[in-house]
């Protein structure tokens, strides 16, 4: 493939955009702001946006936009949630995911027609139990892979772990990886984007014994659902201090680390559909 450059500046651009009225929160003036620009962005792309209703409320929605592949029914998806908390507005958590997907479906759009389909999906309701990710099982089949972003913006000195994985890992000290999580099934999906990535990264493939203490995002329903699926994240509030407060702002974030994280991205997605 051609080589890809993803522009930090057009990361932060969109985290921006999205943080500019606030939390994304339920009936907050943030989520019709922020599903007016993402449809727009897409929209501007050439990809139709797809609405996925879950719900009666504005906010009890999933954007979607593909490129069809030509060969196979299933899919490969990048997925990140645009919702927040009511406390913040989210640059971090999750805008810095949105903004890697809309860069990384850029990138991709002009790709010589895959394989198989690929999918972006900006999914609602992450914050609420992941109901939006919940709600899309419906509509995808079961051989469905996908990439979830949860935070790919923030970087550290310091580093803390879950007190769950002692022993299972040497843990860096300094807070400047991306760190790449699976489950037993979707260990394929972590070999395939740790060859593709330029920042320092941090691969775990969860025993059954410590899986719980990753299922906080996303990625959960396609666990659960027995679908395989790789979160890529800087480990919120094991590194970041804003994490859910006022403070996740848009001069706290390393858009660099960012860009290198969501090249690793488009070079995989091009790898696994094809």
């Amino acid at each position: 493939m051609a080589v890809i450059t993803i522009s930090p500046q057009r990361l932060r651009a969109h985290v921006e955009a999205l943080t500019a009225h606030g939390p994304r929160y339920e009936d907050t003036p943030g989520v019709p702001a922020s599903l007016t620009y993402i449809s727009e962005q897409l929209g501007g792309l050439g990809l139709a946006v797809r609405v996925e209703r879950y719900g009666s409320e504005l906010h009890q929605v999933n954007l979607v936009a593909e490129i069809q592949g030509g060969t196979s029914d299933d899919a490969v998806e990048l997925c990140a949630h645009w919702d927040t908390v009511a406390t913040s507005p989210g640059a971090d958590d999750n805008a810095s995911g949105v903004a890697g997907v809309l860069e990384a479906a850029r990138a991709l759009r002009d790709a010589d027609l895959p394989a198989r389909t690929i999918r972006f999906c900006l999914f609602g309701g992450e914050e609420e139990n992941f109901d939006g990710s919940t709600a899309h099982m419906a509509h995808i089949t079961p051989d469905t892979e996908s990439i979830i972003f949860e935070m790919i913006g923030y970087t550290a000195p310091e580093q803390r772990f879950p007190e769950e994985l002692a022993g299972l890992l040497e843990p860096p000290e300094r807070g400047d990886f991306i760190a790449l999580v699976a489950d037993q099934a979707s260990q394929g999906l972590l070999e395939a984007f740790a060859r593709r990535v330029t920042v320092p990264a941090l691969p775990l493939v969860l025993p059954d014994f410590a899986r719980e203490v990753a299922m906080r995002s996303d990625h959960v329903p396609y666990w659960t659902t027995g679908r395989r699926s790789l979160l890529v994240t800087d480990t919120a509030d094991y590194r970041n201090p804003n994490y859910h407060w006022a403070g996740d702002t848009v001069g706290t974030l390393d858009y660099a680390f960012a860009a290198a994280v969501v090249n690793a991205s488009v070079q995989t997605i091009t790898d696994l559909a094809q």
